[in-house]
């Protein structure tokens, strides 16, 4: 059955634009770029590099360390060592943290086609602390080869076919009270700080300038805080003002928001911003985090009653995602998530029966973020600390409870195999679905001219897009790429993109991104199921 669209009945001595027929054939195919960032992310965090949480690396704190954030560990490394040994060890951490073969694990056995990396204001120079808590001329010198070491990581991620999410974990003033945050005052002072704010739009900027000159490689967007507090206020406002400070470098570069708790009232204001009347604005995504072992309701249940609580997760997501057109565009990943339960949710299953539904609960989880949701990101990989095992990407993955998307287990024999066996049934699936489109709409709304035809160019142009994302990794357009396909993930800021290139217009452009809708669904079936 088709989806409901808004029909306006139109005068039949009206006069329509025509001028978008056939411009869809001259859209120039996604860029490798493209794929990198509007394709399904698989992905996993790297915490605790350029942003320190004592309970990842405790090696990291001193003994007279009071606290458990960055700043509490860096100043007393000071005390303990002194300025250049603590520079030097801080130094050894950001550039050891992964090694080249954890690089090749992630990339070519554990199939992570994203990472999402924390970083600081800090990290980024001195120029970005006048006046903070990391403004003393000690810390200057520790952190002043911090933004060169994340520059040469994202470079060795990207050389893998890796893509980096540059997530602003710790900002002035702290998005959260939490000693992720980069500090251990217990405050929010981000949204009622107008210098917090002004100094953070900076760094955005920086960041964006730094991508747009091609300084720094495979970056797939950047993450404006991390875990905003709910109901932060003014931040809807901000966001909007930063979207305008990036598009006025680069408006390609996508921007993560928090969602603050409120899923709902996120993806809403996206929608508001990511339309077809605001080409110059840059996509911005949802970023939300999904655990199930802190709350009151969490710890009141069994394992059992939390696994169906994640089946019905992200309807928010589902209902918002249906006409770009009409409504606006709206891309969501869950930034961080975990197979972790509380002690006393375990407490109500015994031990034999733990291992199991351990397993069952990650593969629930990953399967839900990847039918609903456009990536998702372990929560974390690589620490040293002897954390549960529930928060180690590696061991999770050894332990069967994260699923892989199975286009990234092909290998290139299959991937080009199901190609030739998309195009093969190419004509016999365009022809079915327009078919169904115009029997629908004639039945539907028999009073009513339509512009199929912009149906048909949709569907074309789907199907040649599903068909360049699943073909890059084939075609060495993603780099150090031997194996897997890739899908879009990101499907409707994908389409907001292809209408904002289109500059369709007309009461029928609905026809056209439905079209392409169904195109890259019936060929990412194809290509995928192998059935159409």
């Amino acid at each position: 059955m088709e989806p409901v669209f808004h029909i306006k009945e139109i005068d039949s001595h009206e006069q329509h634009p025509q001028s978008s027929r056939g411009a869809t054939y001259l859209l120039p195919p996604p860029t490798a770029l493209d794929v990198l960032r509007y394709r399904y992310h698989h992905g996993v965090n790297l915490g605790g590099i350029f942003v320190l949480e004592r309970w990842l690396f405790p090696g990291m704190f001193a003994s007279c360390a009071v606290g458990d954030s960055e700043l509490d560990a860096v100043t007393a490394s000071i005390l303990a060592i002194n300025v250049f040994a603590t520079k030097e060890k801080w130094e050894a951490h950001w550039n050891r943290a992964l090694s080249s073969a954890d690089i090749i694990d992630l990339a070519y056995r554990l199939r992570v086609t994203t990472v999402r990396l924390p970083i600081g204001y800090f990290t980024l120079g001195d120029r970005f602390t006048t006046n903070t808590p990391f403004y003393p001329d000690a810390l200057r010198v520790i952190y002043s080869r911090a933004w060169p070491a994340v520059i040469t990581l994202c470079t060795r991620l990207y050389v893998a076919g890796i893509g980096v999410i540059l997530d602003l974990h710790a900002v002035p003033g702290g998005a959260n009270g939490d000693p992720h945050s980069g500090t251990s005052s217990g405050r929010a002072d981000l949204w009622t700080n107008p210098k917090n704010l002004e100094l953070l739009a900076d760094c955005v900027g920086s960041i964006a300038s730094t991508i747009a000159t091609n300084r720094i490689p495979g970056i797939v967007g950047i993450q404006i805080c991390n875990e905003a507090i709910a109901d932060a206020p003014g931040a809807f406002n901000f966001y909007r003002h930063l979207s305008a400070v990036v598009s006025a470098i680069d408006s390609s570069i996508p921007l993560y928001i928090s969602d603050a708790w409120n899923l709902g009232a996120a993806l809403d204001f996206t929608a508001s911003i990511n339309t077809v009347n605001q080409p110059l604005l840059p996509p911005v995504v949802v970023d939300t985090h999904k655990y199930y072992c802190f709350s009151a309701a969490d710890t009141a249940q069994a394992p059992a009653d939390i696994i169906s609580r994640v089946m019905v997760e992200l309807q928010e997501v589902l209902s918002r995602s249906d006409s770009v057109v009409d409504n606006g565009a709206v891309g969501c990943v869950v930034g961080e998530w975990s197979t972790a339960l509380n002690p006393e949710t375990w407490s109500r299953v015994s031990a034999v029966d733990r291992e199991k539904l351990q397993k069952h609960f990650g593969l629930a989880q990953s399967r839900m973020w990847r039918e609903r949701a456009s990536g998702s990101f372990f929560w974390s990989t690589n620490m040293d600390a002897k954390v549960g095992w529930e928060w180690d990407f590696l061991r999770m993955n050894d332990h069967g409870a994260i699923a892989m998307p199975a286009h990234l287990m092909l290998d290139f024999a299959e991937v080009r195999d199901r190609r030739g066996y998309a195009y093969a049934h190419k004509e016999s699936m365009k022809s079915r679905d327009i078919g169904k489109h115009i029997t629908y709409w004639h039945e539907a709304a028999p009073w009513q001219e339509f512009e199929h035809w912009r149906f048909e160019e949709g569907w074309e142009l789907g199907f040649q897009d599903a068909v360049v994302f699943w073909d890059m990794r084939l075609n060495q357009g993603i780099q150090g790429a031997k194996s897997g396909a890739d899908k879009i993930g990101l499907l409707d800021l994908w389409i907001l993109k292809r209408l904002r290139d289109l500059r369709a217009v007309g009461n029928f452009v609905w026809e056209w991104e439905h079209g392409f809708r169904q195109g890259v669904k019936s060929t990412e079936q194809a290509l995928i199921a192998c059935q159409y």
